[in-house]
């Protein structure tokens, strides 16, 4: 990027070109009838009149690359022509005024500019006061500032130049930070995206199909006892389930692609309502739970209301994997601007004999992977004052989970 700017520095623009070509023909259609007629007063300043014209060609010419090269030329633009400047009435201050603008707006160093600055204006005092002390006539305090003016102006036209160039430069090089910053912002949120699908898609996973293995292993062992209307029972809830799994696979999808308001309010009764699907579904399969909510419950927006609902999933799968058919204990404790939800269960029990079926347990006890914690870690993560903990207490494994209510104006 920074080459880019560099290389744009150093190109020479048309217009550029054209104003020096512009020039260069009007000091030599001026210059050419001074020197023919002997004009040139004092004639020993011709030469220098000569050799600022020739460097001002040569500049033109040679590469753009060649910046040393065009230091040298620059020099004798200035002090040759600040040499010829009185003597051709001020003709030959325009190759000085060239030189010093292009030093000034190139990407010199600026000691090189006003380096070249003095030294032309030092000469341009020089030449008219040696002219008066030999006895020339002509030389006028007003004259010599008016040279003098046209060295200042073109010192400020030059730093205004550069002044120019450095914001276009700052300005080309915003607008590529920004396209980088943009597509930095698109793939984190692509990223992003893709990572609120799999904590989704793991936990519809986990619970869903967690909760067909204990299903279809409970109607093995019916179908072997003999109890064929126990079997279609539970062959009906494990198509219910694979059923409900879907379908909340779908919704995780669809939010996803509809952007769908994460600080929407989700009424406290529908929060309630989804949790207690959960408990139930628990039930089914078989398991125990003591369900409690203690403080008051108040409506949360729509990220804390699927943190909690996908938090209380995950927890219960996990019981179900790991500890079958143990009692687990969920509390939901609604504090004035938090809420916290503890989900806990024995550990240490035999898992092929807690379960009925004395299968699932141990079939499911080995599909754990850990990525639901941490998917857990990472939805509270996001959330107001989001926090989550587990481990070993008093030989429970306990899951607590808590994040700020925030209300519509954001407050907590």
């Amino acid at each position: 990027m920074i080459e880019t700017v560099h290389q744009t520095e150093l190109r020479r623009t048309p217009f550029g070109m054209l104003l020096n070509i512009i020039g260069l023909l009007v000091v030599i259609g001026y210059l050419i009838p001074q020197i023919v007629g002997e004009s040139v007063s004092p004639q020993w300043t011709t030469p220098f009149a000569v050799a600022s014209v020739l460097a001002w060609i040569a500049n033109v010419l040679v590469p753009v690359g060649w910046r040393r090269v065009s230091w040298v030329l620059y020099f004798v633009m200035v002090a040759a022509g600040a040499t010829a400047a009185w003597s051709t009435n001020g003709l030959l201050i325009v190759p000085l005024i060239s030189a010093i603008v292009q030093i000034a707006a190139a990407e010199n160093p600026p000691w090189l500019t006003y380096l070249y600055s003095l030294i032309g204006a030092g000469i341009v005092l020089v030449v008219p006061l040696t002219v008066a002390i030999g006895g020339g006539k002509g030389v006028t305090v007003e004259g010599i500032l008016s040279l003098e003016f046209g060295v200042v102006v073109a010192l400020l036209a030059g730093i205004n130049r550069r002044q120019a160039r450095a914001r276009q430069a700052a300005a080309a090089e915003l607008v590529e930070r920004t396209a980088v910053m943009r597509e930095e912002q698109a793939k984190a949120s692509a990223l992003a995206a893709r990572q609120a699908l799999a904590r989704d898609m793991h936990d519809v996973l986990a619970h869903s199909l967690g909760g067909l293995v204990i299903q279809l292993d409970a109607v093995e062992a019916q179908l072997e006892a003999g109890k064929t209307d126990a079997a279609l029972t539970r062959l009906h809830d494990a198509r219910s389930m694979a059923a409900s799994g879907l379908a909340e696979a779908r919704r995780a999808v669809e939010a996803l692609r509809s952007q769908t308001d994460a600080t929407a309010s989700v009424a406290s009764a529908d929060l309630a309502a989804q949790l207690i699907d959960l408990v139930d579904a628990h039930e089914r399969l078989d398991g125990r739970i003591d369900f409690e909510q203690l403080g008051t419950p108040v409506d949360v927006t729509q990220s804390v209301a699927t943190a909690l609902r996908r938090a209380l999933q995950e927890s219960l799968s996990n019981a179900r994997k790991h500890a079958p058919g143990e009692p687990v204990r969920v509390r939901i404790s609604w504090h004035p601007h938090l809420v916290t939800l503890e989900v806990s269960n024995p550990v240490g029990a035999d898992a092929s004999t807690a379960h009925s079926s004395g299968r699932g347990g141990v079939q499911l006890a080995t599909t754990g992977s850990g990525r639901g914690l941490r998917g857990m870690r990472e939805r509270f993560a996001e959330l107001p004052g989001g926090r989550v903990e587990s481990g070993v207490e008093d030989g429970r494994f306990a899951v607590r989970a808590q994040a700020e209510m925030v209300d519509a104006e954001g407050v907590g």
